[in-house]
């Protein structure tokens, strides 16, 4: 909104020089010749301030609702989902274990987009204690069998 009151501001004092000067003028091809300049003038100095007048709106316009945020607060809640599904599916994971006599130390899952709607289990990853050891093949059968997905047994 500057930019409009820089515009009527140099508007008014144009008129107001362009009056005063004619005045002082005398009839004849002179004054054609000043009002001719004064015209010229009042064009320039009514176009540099009408111009960037148009940019300041252009831009407060643009300013309104930014695409960019937009597009960082789907990503926001995006990633939010992800987080909250891979948790989700560790604790089912360590839950199904737990429920077949089986004590994990860890469950880790990797998720991957499939698609633009869409999101698999590419990796599970299972640690077990010493004393599971042999019983890695069980448990990952047991993962097998429920998600659908090998995973990799890895013994501390």
């Amino acid at each position: 909104m500057n930019g409009l009151y820089t515009v009527a501001a140099t508007v008014c004092a144009c008129c107001i020089i362009v009056t005063l000067l004619s005045h002082f003028v005398s009839d004849g091809g002179t004054k054609k010749l000043v009002s001719l300049v004064m015209g010229a003038f009042i064009l320039c100095a009514m176009a540099v301030p009408a111009a960037n007048a148009v940019g300041s709106i252009a831009s407060q316009w643009q300013q309104v609702k930014p695409v960019e945020d937009t597009a960082t607060a789907d990503e926001a809640v995006n990633r939010e989902v992800l987080n909250e599904t891979k948790h989700n599916l560790e604790t089912a994971l360590k839950d199904i274990m737990a429920q077949n006599g089986y004590a994990i130390r860890d469950a880790a899952v990797t998720l991957a987009i499939a698609g633009e709607n869409r999101v698999v289990i590419a990796q599970i990853t299972v640690t077990v204690g010493e004393q599971d050891a042999d019983h890695c093949e069980a448990i990952a059968a047991l993962t097998e069998k429920h998600f659908a997905v090998r995973p990799q047994v890895e013994v501390e």
